[in-house]
Parts: C-alpha cells; structure tokens; sequence
C-alpha cells in the first residue's frame, strides 16, 4: 500500500507533537505553578530543563532495547511514560515530587522522539527521506506552539492541574494512535546479527551526524534566546524584538518542509547542510555587527529551516536495518549532551563577555563547524561504500 507510509508518517507526526505540547505545560503554567508550590524561576528552569535532560542517559538504552522489543512497544511505553508524568504532575503538592514527574515524562519523550526518527528512516529509506525528516521535525514546535493558546485558556479557567492533565490527554490520544503504527516491511526482513554493536565504520558517521544535529539545533536556541537581548541592548523596544524574533521562528517553520522538499528534489543534503549553514553562519555575524539587523534575522530563519530534514536523513546513510536502534541511540545521546551543555556553556561566555553578542557568535561559530563535520560524515561514508562493493565484488569472484 504506498500510501501507507504517509499514514504512519501522520501518527508519528501526532506522536512527536504530543511531546511538545507536554513540554510547554509547564511554560504555559509557570506564574501560577510559582505560586502554588512556593518555588521561584530558578527551579521553573529546572523543570523545563528536566523534560531534556533525561535524554543524555536514556537515548542510548532506549536504542538498546530497540533491539529486543518492537518500535511499537517502545513507543508505547514513551507515551504512556508521558501519560503518566502529566497526571503526576497534576497532583504534585511540592518541588521534588514535580522535578520527578517532569523527569518521567522527559524519558518517555525521548523514547518517543527516537522510536518517532527510526520508523521515520525505516519507511522512507531511499524514497523522500529528506521531506519526511522535514515533516516530521515540524511536529516538535507544532505541539508546543499548539499548546501556547489552549493551555493559556485551560489555566485561567481551571488552573495549571488542568493543564497538566492536558499534556496527559495529549499523550493518551497519541498513544491510542500508535497502537496502527506497524514496522517498515524491509525492517521486519532484516537479519538479527549485528545488533550487538556498531563497527567502527558506523559509529563514527553517526556519532559525528549526532553532533551536527545538536550543533544545529543549539544554534538555534541561543539565536531565539539572545537576539530579543541583542536588539534590546541596541535601542529595539522589547515588543519589537520579541516579533522580529517570533517572524524568524515562523520562517523557520515554514522553510522546514519547503527546503525538505527542495532538497529531496536536489538529492544533495551535503552541499545543502553546508550551503545553508554557511548562509545562517553569515547572517548571524551580520545580525551582531549591526548590518542589516532585520534582513540577517529574517535570512537566518529561512536558512536554518533546509537543515533538518537533510541532516536527520544523514543516519539512513550508513545504518542497516538491523542496527538502525542502536545507531539512532548513539545519534541522539550526542544531541542531547550538546543540548544539555551547551547553554549552561554559552552563558559563561556571556558572562565574560558582558554581551548578548556573546551567545550570537557562538551560534554562528557552531554553524560554520556544521561544514567540515558534513563534509567528514559525506567522505567516511563514502568510504564505507566503497569498502562494502569492494568485499561483495571479492565475494563473487571467489564464488
């Protein structure tokens, strides 16, 4: 059924959306959760920093056990960790008892994101991988951006247990959807050796995919979260750098599947991820040095967005069916700890710095790395390749 894929494509879209939407409760939530819990901004970021922390620790496991049981089970078993998390959330009386909660549902997030990019990759390995990759990279900022106006009216109305138990219901029918989610039928074909470990000719592409896709995605967050104090500190009023930043987010949004779709097209991700790198890179030095500020925002934003889908494609390039899990583990394992370090490290920068600017730079120092680790992943999988025809043509001339 070709139009099969698109269908699961659609569930694990709603899959991944529904850990955005858990995501935002606590954002949505967070002057009333003050309140009630006696807690202050400090462990507000402790709460929303939990949601990805887990990650760090849980993604490679998770790959792990994506080994022994089905991308269903696995998938499940994240959403109902979600489920879970959000009515825990709801009945939370102190701190601890919500950084716990919170923490839970960052672990069945991160299950559901990788178990999400694997039956992505097994469905449309070889075919539109890039646009699919696209589509459903949009699904993470549509939940949270979903949850923005509904959560704002849950919490006014019945107060932020509410909106807990919204992210719950969000998981609940998610989970209900991924019970039709069924495996690639190349994946259920696929031979059950090589589980054990990734060679070393496959560890290393990937590894260096997963930085790349954690420098990518870090970039972007110190983009949206130091430009507002950029163009303040230069004389912007907070309202008009606030909207020039959300005008970014939406083209960002919006370039996402249509650069998917240009780069399927091309058939290039390569010369795509560094083009598009090298032209956020450029934009953002432009942004700090006063240049054009509003073009280089707005440039940025359309820039970055071709990045997803043609650097998450990158994995199916090197990993077999049969070690696709394990593969994917160590891809987001990398993600994560770049995403758990990196803002904590930028903010010293700044510190030493004294300027917003500061983050800026390195967002764009993080871009420009994005060339040569795509360039390396392209050249050792390439060799890898090669080496494969090579040992398949020795085999049909000893046979």
């Amino acid at each position: 059924m070709p139009g099969r894929r698109w269908i699961i494509l659609a569930i694990l879209f709603a899959a991944r959306a529904a850990t955005g939407f858990l995501f935002q409760s606590v954002g949505s939530s967070a002057q009333l959760l003050m309140r009630d819990l006696a807690i202050d901004y400090s462990q507000i970021g402790m709460l929303l920093g939990a949601y990805l922390l887990p990650g760090v620790v849980v993604a490679f496991p998770a790959g792990l056990l994506g080994q022994r049981f089905s991308e269903k089970t696995l998938g499940l078993a994240g959403l109902a960790l979600m489920a879970i998390s959000g009515v825990a959330l709801s009945w939370s009386e102190n701190f601890p008892v919500a950084l716990l909660a919170r923490t839970v549902g960052g672990a069945g997030a991160t299950i559901v994101v990788l178990v999400a990019t694997k039956l992505t990759t097994d469905w449309f390995d070889r075919r539109e991988i890039v646009l699919a990759m696209s589509i459903l990279q949009m699904s993470w900022p549509f939940g949270a951006m979903l949850a923005l106006p509904i959560q704002a009216v849950v919490a006014q109305l019945w107060g932020w247990p509410a909106v807990m138990i919204s992210g719950a219901l969000c998981a609940g029918a998610a989970f209900f959807a991924f019970a039709f989610v069924s495996p690639a039928p190349q994946a259920m074909q696929a031979a059950t050796v090589d589980r054990a470990k990734l060679p070393g000719a496959v560890l290393l592409p990937v590894t260096i995919a997963g930085i790349v896709w954690g420098a990518m995605n870090l970039a972007c967050i110190l983009f949206f979260s130091y430009a507002p104090l950029l163009m303040t500190a230069r004389g912007s009023s907070p309202t008009v750098a606030a909207s020039l930043t959300s005008l970014a987010i939406w083209l960002t949004i919006l370039a996402i599947p249509t650069g998917g779709y240009v780069v399927h097209r091309l058939g290039k991700p390569i010369p795509a991820i560094a083009l598009c790198a090298l032209t956020a890179a450029s934009a953002l030095t432009l942004f700090v040095a006063g240049v054009y500020p509003i073009l280089c925002c707005l440039i940025f934003g359309i820039a970055v967005g071709p990045l997803s889908g043609a650097v998450l494609s990158l994995p199916s390039q090197v990993l077999k069916p049969s070690q696709r899990s394990v593969g994917f583990g160590v891809f987001y394992t990398c993600f994560y700890v770049l995403m758990a370090a990196g803002p904590s490290a930028v903010g010293r920068l700044q510190d030493i710095w004294r300027s917003p600017a500061a983050g800026l730079i390195a967002a764009a120092v993080l871009l420009v790395v994005v060339v040569p680790l795509s360039l390396s992943f392209a050249s050792l999988s390439n060799r890898r390749q090669l080496g494969e025809r090579g040992c398949e043509t020795e085999l049909r001339a000893a046979s």
